[in-house]
């Protein structure tokens, strides 16, 4: 029996040359579903932001059963000695500005609060970690921070780092974590390097670069065989 994947991601252009690759490439039996060789192939795209990616992944999964799937996605870099247009195995994952907001601006996180254990499943020492990072992927690694919003304004940013934060934010991650891990689906999530998290200038974000790069490791996974599928 064949295996079956999903490439997920919260929009069509983050995706978009691998869709050109499977078109050309692979038996395509729907708009969104491919054979290549021996493998499936499906294509999700969720839309922007949490709701929209619990959503969809929850949808999918009601008619679905991959193998594994994997998160593929652009991101600014809260961690500046991360480099842009670079593609990260993203191995944990924190919803940030998720608590209750102290009169000094401070976010105190449910964990704080005593809402919530620390080590309360799906959370592992109050973030989300990945339990199948593997090599083999030939990535370095990093970790995630998902929020409502790109951050933009420097005095926001300057707190997030007194906060519970990751390396690279982006808008989805969290809840394809979150999913993946109560589902108990084997997952990865690669995201590209777009832009610094800093006072807010689009004129110095490279997206086609980013995307680019993210989608020539996906091609070159697919094409070599490279995604550790993990037998169910």
């Amino acid at each position: 029996m064949s295996q079956r994947i999903a490439i997920v991601s919260a929009t069509k252009k983050e995706i978009e040359p691998v869709t050109h690759f499977l078109k050309e490439e692979a038996f395509q039996y729907s708009p969104t579903q491919f054979l290549l060789q021996d493998l499936q192939v499906d294509l999700l795209v969720t839309g922007i932001g949490i709701l929209s990616a619990t959503y969809s992944l929850m949808n999918y999964l009601m008619e679905h059963s991959p193998t594994a799937w994997l998160q593929a996605g652009i991101g600014g870099a809260f961690d500046r000695t991360l480099e842009k247009n670079k593609t990260y195995l993203i191995e944990s994952e924190v919803l940030v500005d998720f608590g209750a907001q102290d009169h000094d601006g401070k976010i105190h996180t449910p964990f704080d609060l005593g809402w919530m254990e620390a080590d309360q499943f799906p959370y592992s020492q109050k973030i989300m970690k990945c339990p199948y990072l593997s090599d083999e992927l030939l990535l370095p690694k990093a970790s995630g921070m998902t929020t409502l919003y790109a951050h933009g304004f420097a005095d926001k940013i300057a707190t997030l780092h007194n906060g519970l934060h990751g390396q690279i934010e982006n808008m989805e991650g969290a809840a394809f974590f979150y999913v993946s891990l109560l589902k108990n689906i084997p997952f990865w999530s690669l995201r590209s390097i777009s832009n610094y998290v800093e006072k807010r200038d689009t004129s110095a974000w490279t997206f086609d670069e980013a995307i680019g790069g993210l989608n020539d490791h996906l091609i070159a996974l697919l094409t070599h065989h490279k995604i550790p599928i993990i037998p169910q």
